[in-house]
C-alpha cells in the first residue's frame, strides 16, 4: 500500500465534525465522507461501501485525535522572544475555543503567521507520517 503524503496531511488537517477522511486500501487513495448535519447530503454510496467493507477503509486521525492546542504550546515554547512566548502561553490558558482564536490573533499581531503555519504544517506532516507507519502504508511524495 502507498499514498501521497500530502493527501493524508490534507485529510487530517481538514477533518471536522461534518467531514471524515479515510484511506481506501483498494484504490490507495484518500476519500472524504461528508455528514449530512448541515444540509449536505451524505455520500450514501461511499457510506454503504464503508459499512460493507470496513477493512478496506482506514479512518485518518480527526480533529478529536489531533491536539492543535498542544501544537500551539510547542510553538510558543520554541519562540526566542520571551515576551512573545509568555503572551502566547497566557492566551492558551484561556478556556474553550477562545484560546485558539486569541492565539491566532496574537500570531497575526506579532507578524508570525508564516512561522506558525510552517510549524503547524510540519506537525501535521509528522502526524501523517506516523499514521502511515502505524498502518503499513508507504509514503509517496
Amino acid at each position: 500500500m502507498k499514498v501521497n503524503l500530502q493527501d493524508v496531511v490534507d485529510g487530517i488537517l481538514y477533518a471536522n465534525a461534518e467531514t471524515q477522511f479515510y484511506y481506501h486500501t483498494e484504490s490507495e487513495s484518500v476519500v472524504m465522507l461528508l455528514d449530512s448535519i448541515y444540509g449536505v447530503g451524505k455520500d450514501k454510496k461511499l457510506n454503504a461501501d464503508i459499512d460493507a467493507h470496513p477493512d478496506q477503509y482506514l479512518p485518518l486521525p480527526n480533529e478529536y485525535e489531533v491536539d492543535e492546542t498542544a501544537m500551539m504550546a510547542d510553538f510558543a515554547e520554541q519562540v526566542d522572544d520571551s515576551t512573545i512566548a509568555s503572551a502566547l502561553f497566557r492566551v492558551l490558558d484561556e478556556d474553550g475555543n477562545s484560546a485558539s482564536r486569541q492565539f491566532r490573533q496574537m500570531i497575526r499581531n506579532f507578524e508570525m503567521e508564516s512561522e506558525w503555519t510552517e510549524f503547524r504544517d510540519e506537525c501535521y506532516e509528522e502526524i501523517a507520517r506516523m499514521w502511515c507507519d502505524e498502518n503499513g502504508i508507504e509514503v509517496m511524495k
